[in-house]
């Protein structure tokens, strides 16, 4: 790239709120990994990195946020600009086994690389969008499969997308590979120029998309709560459990992935609306109830856990956006439950079938009532308050996190092509996504435990557990994976029975 990026627009509250993280190393990108398929029949004897360089670059071009870079990140008031040209051979990376790999020793291989990707900060983020692709694949025929595999990695930075957004560069990206196969006339030797005039403009901030209201009642009551209750130290009894204390270093991203079977989904589902809830509060409460299980009375006798919520649905009618489902960039808040004593100690001793599904309908009814509060008196709408951000996130090293565990859920993403769904040989004619794992890097300080969770339709879900090195012990989500594998295995509780 020689020519200076041009400015767009500042970031908003909340992507500044990433982009600070990042530079302090605090928060470094987010990942969506989606196997995908594809006889080889398909390829027609094309070069594999050559196809998805044509489907990248006409993504790019449909997607404007994968086009631009974040100048001045360290200050106070960072823009996007807009660069007039991307080398793909930095944007994307082809990686090719060695060996032939059964899929477990396959999901390894993926999750080392997806550590040491999610350990990485963006470098020059001011003139390089902060974003890869990375595609992993056998390129060889394979007596096991008549298909190609590829594992393909999205790994982006959190003020260009949030974890709803890599599911949309999916699905995107598998409706690119399906179309006849074009090259952009404006990609040569890797190098995608763009155009003078592009396709569309990068998505406005959050706090313009949706319209934040704010009583009186509740800044003061939010200033109380972060400037003065701080100075009044609580007792640590009071405090939830959430792992050591904040520090940057070291910094290790540690990842276990539980992966739900397409047969054990239905099923799962099935009793979750039996039950009068859904995904999301039952794996709060099961994992809260593993750890709970595994940590003394005395050491853990409470959990604060958090959920982060979309915000598409509430975007504006004014705005003139065609799907507000598909709007690429970063558009969330977030929920918070409390687990106190009574509920942690109804966890550790009492796991019952009937106590679980009634914790997760209570957690149920909780998401639904913040849902109905939005976007009253929200959190995400304070953020603009906060002037000096290197400062905000350095006061917190040192200092007790907040949260035990993120839940995150981006749902199902369709993994078929359109408008095949009555054609079973134009389906398997054609690209496919077969799994999808949303993944986080450490966060510093946020949760001392996040849960990604993401599917396919009609297919397996996969819950990517993600944790700092140090911040909680490996061997404590080691057995938290065992256990949320067993329940999962089983379609969740079952009434009558203790959990196993």
């Amino acid at each position: 790239m020689t020519s200076i990026p041009q400015p767009i627009r500042p970031l908003g509250p909340c992507e500044v709120f990433s982009s600070s993280r990042h530079a302090l190393g605090f928060y470094r990108c987010l990942a969506n990994t989606c196997r995908y398929a594809v006889p080889w029949s398909v390829l027609q004897g094309k070069n594999v990195p050559d196809v998805l360089e044509a489907a990248v670059a006409n993504l790019v071009l449909r997607l404007p946020r994968l086009s631009v870079a974040i100048t001045g990140d360290e200050a106070s008031r960072p823009y996007f600009a807009s660069v007039s040209s991307l080398d793909l051979s930095y944007h994307l990376e082809c990686v090719e086994l060695r060996a032939e790999l059964d899929f477990h020793a396959r999901d390894s291989h993926l999750l080392h690389m997806l550590e040491a990707q999610h350990n990485q900060l963006w470098p020059d983020v001011g003139f390089r969008p902060p974003w890869k692709v990375l595609a992993v694949y056998d390129p060889r025929p394979s007596q096991l499969e008549d298909r190609l595999i590829l594992d393909i990695v999205l790994a982006i930075h959190h003020s260009l997308a949030d974890g709803r957004s890599t599911a949309i560069f999916q699905t995107s990206l598998l409706d690119e590979l399906n179309k006849p196969p074009v090259r952009p006339s404006c990609l040569e030797d890797h190098v995608l120029r763009m155009p003078s005039k592009p396709h569309g403009h990068i998505s406005p901030p959050q706090e313009e998309l949706v319209k934040f209201t704010t009583s009186w009642r509740f800044l003061a009551g939010t200033l109380w709560n972060e400037f003065v209750s701080g100075w009044l130290c609580k007792p640590a009894t009071d405090l939830p459990w959430a792992g050591a204390p904040i520090r940057p270093d070291p910094y290790q991203t540690r990842l276990r992935l539980v992966t739900i079977p397409a047969k054990a989904v239905s099923q799962l589902l099935a009793n979750c609306r039996a039950n009068e809830t859904t995904l999301t509060p039952l794996l709060h409460v099961l994992i809260l109830t593993s750890l709970a299980r595994r940590l003394t009375a005395e050491a853990a006798t409470s959990f604060q856990s958090c959920t982060p919520v979309d915000l598409r649905p509430f975007i504006q009618s004014g705005f003139h956006v065609a799907d507000p489902a598909e709007v690429f960039g970063v558009l969330v808040t977030s929920a918070s439950h409390t687990f106190n004593s009574s509920r942690v100690s109804e966890l550790r001793e009492q796991a019952s079938g009937e106590k679980i599904w009634s914790l997760a309908q209570t957690l149920r009814q909780e998401l639904k009532d913040r849902l109905k509060t939005i976007p009253q008196d929200d959190m995400v709408s304070m953020l603009r308050w906060i002037a000096n951000w290197r400062g905000f996130w350095l006061n917190k090293v040192n200092k007790p996190r907040e949260h035990t565990l993120e839940v995150s859920n981006i749902g199902s993403l369709h993994g078929s092509p359109e408008n095949t769904a009555n054609a079973d040989r134009e389906t398997g004619s054609k690209w496919q996504i077969v799994r999808s794992v949303m993944s986080q890097c450490a966060i510093v300080a946020g949760p001392a435990l996040c849960a990604s969770v993401s599917g396919v339709v009609g297919g397996p879900i996969s819950i990517a557990l993600s944790w700092q090195e140090g911040i909680i012990e490996s061997e404590l989500v080691e057995g938290v994976a065992h256990d949320l594998q067993l329940w999962m295995n089983q379609g969740g509780p079952v009434h009558g029975q203790r959990l196993p």
